[in-house]
């Protein structure tokens, strides 16, 4: 029986320079130079929703979830995201891939949902045109989880890291709105050199 081939629900025009298969994914590595900001399709990295009545009895991957909704968590390259009282999104980032969790209480959501980051310089000024959300706040301390609209699509929204003129933002959204998404993206923030951008262009570490 062959390899099962994976796609992510985004496609760019532009080819990227390097590419690699992961785990049945066609991963963009590089395009190549560029300042950015980069807008990067990680559709391929692994995501769970775990939910319960107490989660405070869950460790995912050795991890304590956090005990407030909006708070996050991130270690050895994986972030967990407190939604609410009952659930939480957990997103592989970094690193080798780990093994899937086996309790009941986890569902694997990677091939039901996109999953985009735009991060470099003017993350925010493209941020503040396709969201209301506030990520520049002050109060905001990273990485922390705003649930709301991107480009009128609900999303949950990560503030990964803010420091200067540069932010890493991340949004995990229903799997069929990834092309569109990605394309209004691109075009909102062109005059800012917006760009597809690959894994070496996020700067993320386990």
């Amino acid at each position: 029986m062959g390899d099962i081939l994976r796609k992510s629900p985004i496609r760019f025009d532009r080819e990227p320079m390097q590419k690699e298969n992961w785990d049945g994914w066609e991963v963009a590595v590089s395009y190549g130079t560029g300042n950015g900001p980069f807008l990067i399709d990680l559709s391929h990295r692994s995501k769970w929703d775990l939910q319960d009545a107490d989660l405070s009895r869950f460790r995912p991957f050795g991890l304590t979830v956090p005990e407030n909704p909006g708070h996050c968590v991130y270690k050895k390259g994986i972030i967990i995201n407190r939604m609410n009282r009952t659930q939480c999104a957990i997103w592989h980032l970094a690193g080798k891939r780990p093994k899937p969790p086996e309790e009941a209480a986890y569902t694997e959501t990677t091939d039901g949902h996109a999953l985009l980051a735009v991060t470099g310089k003017d993350t925010l000024y493209v941020m503040e045109r396709i969201t209301n959300l506030d990520l520049g706040g002050p109060a905001l301390t990273p990485p922390c989880l705003i649930q709301g609209p991107v480009l009128h699509i609900p999303c949950q929204v990560v503030l990964f890291s803010r420091a200067g003129d540069e932010a890493t933002v991340l949004f995990s959204f229903s799997r069929g709105y990834g092309q569109a998404m990605a394309e209004a993206l691109l075009d909102s923030g062109k005059d800012l050199g917006f760009m597809p951008g690959g894994e070496l262009d996020l700067a993320i570490v386990p």
